[in-house]
């Protein structure tokens, strides 16, 4: 009986291994991807797709200047954005996942509460750190930095209250967490544009 159960054992934990991976290996390796993406190292995705989302944003910028104006690519004002972006990914990653634990919840007055605090706390962080970190990267002055923000900053923000509470209540309302950063990635290709082209080049004088 001893030797019959030493004999099964291994027969046994055979099968359960070939049973384990057959079962792993019928799992769609895009779901595998996506799984990690969205979950493990989604601050790795957000963070990522922030910095290369401004870079493209300020490429687009340059492109419409340039339609105007003959002059060429300034490829570190985009590695300037793209940099700055990687800052500013990790600090968004935090702030909404601190939010939906704040706030938990789809409902209506939850929605419009996270709205409101995204518009006052979130937007002009990031509208800061766009104007700040990026004219620093380019070699401003801490006195250059803070005449432009001065000139630049209560606009942008205006414009920003414009643009994005209906956008993020189909993001709070609708998205779960995982995609809410994406989702603001996505939605931001063209406003990036615009941020950047402010930023660069426009000027109420």
């Amino acid at each position: 009986m001893f030797y019959r159960n030493r004999l099964s054992n291994p027969l046994r934990m055979g099968y359960q291994a070939v049973s384990f991976y057959s079962t792993n290996s019928q799992i769609p390796s895009s779901t595998r991807f996506r799984s990690k993406v969205f979950g493990k190292y989604l601050i790795v995705t957000n963070t990522v797709g922030s910095g290369i989302l401004l870079a493209i944003g300020d490429a687009g910028a340059q492109q419409y200047e340039r339609l105007s104006e003959k002059k060429a690519f300034d490829y570190s004002r985009s590695g300037s954005m793209m940099i700055t972006g990687l800052v500013i990914g990790p600090i968004q990653h935090s702030f909404y996942l601190l939010l939906d634990r704040g706030l938990p919840g789809t409902h209506r007055w939850g929605v419009l509460h996270k709205i409101l605090a995204d518009q006052l706390i979130m937007s002009p962080i990031y509208i800061f750190l766009v104007f700040y970190l990026s004219s620093l990267l380019e070699g401003k002055t801490i006195m250059e930095c803070n005449a432009e923000l001065s000139e630049k900053f209560l606009f942008t923000w205006m414009l920003d209250c414009c643009i994005w509470p209906g956008l993020q209540f189909l993001n709070f309302r609708y998205f779960k967490f995982i995609y809410r950063v994406v989702f603001i990635n996505l939605a931001s290709c063209l406003y990036v544009v615009l941020l950047s082209y402010i930023k660069h080049s426009f000027s109420k004088t």
